[in-house]
């Protein structure tokens, strides 16, 4: 079986820049490319009414666009740190739900490989795991 494309969640945590390293290791071999994935939460509190108050939205927004900052001077480091490995490096930034983004990502873009650490910063969704994944989405599955 061909692994032509890996995918890595990446949070920052030092659990998810080993997996980056281990996956960027394993592409030199298989021939891989590589795509680092970093989402930003966009988690609204659950109101009675469907208004969010605009004090809560405006600090929501500004908290969205430092963590996007963040999220990409580490994936533009991690695009330099492999940028001589000979493996096809890729950075994505998607905001939504972590579960629902790396979901839709492995179902949209054919992932074959998805290797994550076990746990890092993120708050991921229990309903996301390697089962529901490998059921769903049909990719390898690699805890780290």
């Amino acid at each position: 079986m061909s692994m032509k494309k890996i995918l890595v969640p990446m949070d920052g945590s030092k659990i998810s820049l080993e997996a980056a390293d281990e996956a960027v290791e394993l592409a030199k071999k298989l021939g891989s490319e590589v795509t680092f994935l970093s989402v930003v939460e966009n988690r609204l509190p659950f109101y009675d009414t469907t208004a969010v108050p605009e004090r809560f939205a405006q600090k929501q927004s500004e908290r969205q666009k430092e963590t996007s900052m963040e999220f990409e001077k580490m994936l533009n480091g991690l695009v330099r740190k492999y940028e001589n490995s000979g493996v096809e490096i890729n950075k994505r930034i998607l905001v939504g739900a972590i579960d629902q983004k790396i979901e839709e990502i492995v179902n949209n873009e054919a992932f074959d490989l998805i290797i994550t650490g076990r746990k890092g910063f993120s708050s991921v969704n229990v309903s996301w795991s390697p089962r529901r994944l490998k059921k769903a989405l049909n990719p390898h599955f690699a805890l780290y």
